[in-house]
């Protein structure tokens, strides 16, 4: 008995990352997931219920637009520089640590900046033509503050996981929700119920939450002056060209710049396939048909955390893989802990829906089934996490633009044949599809690039030997 114990806590053990540091990782990066979901799901209700299925569906479209504006002011960036940071950090390289943070900082700061004045001119635009709804353009144009300081807080969010200082990350995560969530309990005290006051608290809330941020970290991480000191003709492209770092990778020798470049333009794909289904819907269905499926997006919030505290925790790792071997060995981990998540997770996703009409009220009884089929895409993207995140280290940057330009492609194909036939299940859908295109096409392509490297290894090591009887 004491063996078969002690046999299935070393399976336990490996399968979830293999070290004691690394559950412990991915669990204090799901607090303030797990403080967002029941802050936020309890937002969702109070909010549902205040404002109504059209009012929902307005105040969906309206962060829709904000949210892809904070999306596109990063771009990859935050990935590239807690990859190439976790690297400069592991090898002690203190400078080059901070460098590629104020690189990040200042590459973010203007984009979003660009992004949100494209944003602020054509916002009436885009109500009135495509929602049908002049007044929703005003509230766009405040939603955009939330996307500026999201950009702000993000440098302080690298740097303490580059450093895996997950903790500290989820102190200042856990003081930002709570701020926002205090906030809606004001507004459903006073029964003040209205979509600038729900934007609104929003804003503040991801302004004090940026400001903490920035205090907490060192000035040399986000600013340092002696960087301007250059001549004036070469300070746009200085700024903005991405530090030298050399690379021990025997795998993937893309260097920052590289690989910026193809993280801008899978972000800029996968942004805006996350945002098809609400913009389509917005075209083809009522705002009531978009608030109930607003609504039943919530229930997907627990596998968000999930996914979310397992890329946090698995980046900064799959970024430090310089050896085929131990690159295969971690994926074959995170793999066995993906599909035990998964299996948890299909459970949830068929029971947990059937609670719409009591939760949010029977005028939202409409999208149990749309909440169902939402989670169990989530369940594929738990199953899915670890060959994606890995990858990376194959040099998979250089095609996932491709996947998530097909991804994209299919995703705006099957809205545009199935809304007008099914409603809103048809967005639904067409996510599950997003997600079986990536995850087949991402397998094959690293399986291939794993063969083709274990033959060059065996050449490299046949040469040796032809060489060295």
């Amino acid at each position: 008995m004491k063996l078969l114990f002690r046999k299935i806590q070393d399976l336990i053990q490996t399968t979830f990352l293999g070290t004691r540091r690394a559950i412990e990782d991915v669990v204090v990066s799901m607090v303030p997931q797990a403080v967002s979901v029941v802050t936020g799901f309890l937002t969702s209700i109070l909010v549902a219920r205040g404002l109504g299925p059209k009012g929902m569906g307005s105040y969906a479209l309206i962060l829709s637009v904000s949210g892809l504006a904070a999306a596109l002011s990063d771009l990859g960036i935050s990935q590239t520089a807690i990859r190439f940071a976790s690297r400069a950090a592991d090898n002690h390289d203190r400078e080059g640590q901070f460098a590629v943070l104020r690189w990040a900082f200042r590459l973010r700061m203007l984009l979003v900046v660009a992004v949100s004045l494209l944003a602020f001119i054509f916002a009436p635009v885009v109500a009135d033509r495509i929602w049908h709804e002049q007044s929703l353009a005003g509230f766009v144009r405040i939603s955009l503050l939330i996307g500026l300081f999201s950009a702000l807080a993000s440098i302080p969010t690298i740097y303490f996981q580059s450093l895996k200082r997950f903790k500290m990350n989820a102190v200042v995560s856990v003081g930002q929700t709570l701020a926002a969530f205090v906030g809606i309990l004001a507004i459903a005290v006073k029964q003040s119920w209205s979509i600038d006051h729900v934007i609104w608290v929003s804003v503040v809330a991801g302004g004090l939450g940026a400001i903490v941020f920035m205090v907490l970290v060192p000035r040399d991480s986000f600013l340092r002056s002696r960087d301007f000191d250059r001549p004036l003709s070469s300070l746009p492209m200085g700024l903005l060209r991405a530090p030298r770092l050399d690379s021990d990778s025997t795998m993937d020798k893309t260097g920052a710049n590289s690989f910026a470049f193809f993280m801008v333009l899978s972000s800029i794909l996968v942004s805006v396939t996350l945002r098809a289904d609400v913009w389509l819907m917005g075209f083809f269905l009522d705002k009531a048909d978009v608030g109930r499926y607003s609504v039943a997006t919530r229930f997907t919030l627990p596998l968000v955390i999930v996914l979310g505290a397992l890329n946090t925790a698995l980046w900064p790792r799959a970024s430090a893989l310089v050896t085929l071997e131990k690159t295969v060995e971690t994926m074959k981990k995170t793999l066995k802990m993906s599909v035990l998540l998964s299996l948890g997770a299909v459970a949830y996703s068929i029971i947990a829906p059937l609670a719409t009409p009591y939760v949010f009220g029977s005028t939202y009884a409409q999208g149990i089934l749309l909440a169902q089929i939402l989670c169990i895409r989530y369940c594929l993207s738990l199953l899915i996490c670890p060959i994606g995140v890995i990858g990376y280290s194959f040099g998979m940057v250089r095609v996932y633009w491709v996947i998530n330009l097909l991804q994209l492609l299919s995703v705006i194909g099957c809205n545009v044949f199935l809304l007008p036939r099914i409603g809103a299940v048809g967005a639904a859908w067409a996510l599950v599809v997003n997600e079986i295109i990536g995850f087949v096409l991402s397998a094959v392509f690293i399986r291939r690039r794993i063969l083709e490297m274990k033959r060059n290894e065996s050449f490299i090591v046949k040469e040796i030997s032809t060489e060295n009887p």
